[in-house]
């Protein structure tokens, strides 16, 4: 049963999507007008935006730490106007943690990063699953003596290679009582702008390429497990062809790492942003205005997620 119940809750749920796939779409300029000055209104999300071009930039990020767990990537740092993400071979996988640093959130969000991942030497990692970008997570407390495997609840949305490693891709990947389920697709190099938007139950996963000025929605998550408030931010992590030796041994692996360390990822963070949504949770996940029994409020909610 639990099983079952985590694949409903933890899958990747396509939910009406516009198109077969990917999803992009030109919202109505006028309801887009409307939303972008609802948006310039006083947001208490806004606070925790961040862009990292100044020394002092992660003050008021927490970073996950278990005492008693060696690290699973090198300290964050600022370069060049850049946080630069740099895991050891890890990953986020069952009961298998790795690198994230975030912000607590209440309530509904929209959360944004630009973000350009590379391999230490080629412009894509060249090592299995080696990614990095959005990651949402329920709080908990970890003590590294009392810890037990199947509590962990997360979903993130991240960019690098996933398999067969070398190819740009993007990973999307959901976890209930440490039950992980993903999906992968195509992605590009270069600097790409990722998006994950809560409302309710109900997470959307959008990206926008370099250069272009629309959206596109590949995924949602369905996830009413979720508490109100979450751990959101960011996470890193590569090199599975190092962990596959040692899975499943969760325990091993959180406090000692992977036995062979081949990781091959640097990830380059120019910003990431937090806002409301400007409009409330329906109680549908289709965004299709024609097929919506309330359009106006469908294409308001389509144009918000899509909102630059």
């Amino acid at each position: 049963m639990k099983r079952y119940m985590a694949l409903f809750f933890g899958g990747l749920v396509m939910a009406g999507l516009i198109s077969a796939g990917i999803v992009s779409t030109r919202p109505d300029p006028t309801i887009a007008t409307e939303v972008v000055q609802a948006s310039t209104t006083t947001d208490d999300l806004s606070s925790l935006s961040t862009r990292f071009d100044r020394p002092d930039a992660l003050q008021g990020w927490q970073e996950f730490q278990v005492s008693g767990w060696v690290p699973k990537w090198e300290p964050p740092r600022i370069e060049n106007s850049q946080l630069v993400l740099e895991p050891r071979s890890s990953g986020w996988f069952e009961d298998n943690t790795a690198g994230h640093l975030y912000r607590e959130v209440t309530g509904d969000f929209i959360v944004t990063t630009r973000i350009k991942v590379e391999g230490t030497s080629t412009p894509t990692p060249q090592r299995s699953f080696s990614l990095a970008g959005l990651f949402i997570r329920e709080p908990r407390t970890i003590v590294a003596e009392s810890w037990t495997p199947g509590n962990e609840n997360w979903l993130f949305f991240s960019v690098g290679t996933a398999f067969p490693a070398g190819r740009p891709q993007f990973e999307m990947k959901s976890t209930y009582n440490s039950l992980s389920t993903l999906k992968i697709s195509d992605a590009q190099e270069g600097w790409t702008r990722l998006r994950i938007a809560r409302s309710g139950e109900l997470f959307t996963l959008l990206s926008q390429e370099e250069g272009s000025d629309e959206w596109q929605m590949l995924d949602q998550f369905i996830r009413p497990d979720l508490p109100e408030t979450l751990n959101v931010g960011l996470t890193a992590y590569a090199d599975w062809d190092s962990m596959a030796p040692d899975y499943p041994n969760y325990q091993q692996y959180n406090e000692q790492g992977a036995s062979t360390q081949n990781p091959d990822l640097i990830a380059y963070v120019e910003s990431i942003d937090f806002r409301r949504p400007t409009t409330p949770r329906f109680p549908i996940a289709t965004l299709d205005p024609s097929i919506s029994f309330d359009p106006q409020l469908s294409e308001a909610r389509m144009s918000d997620l899509m909102a630059n």
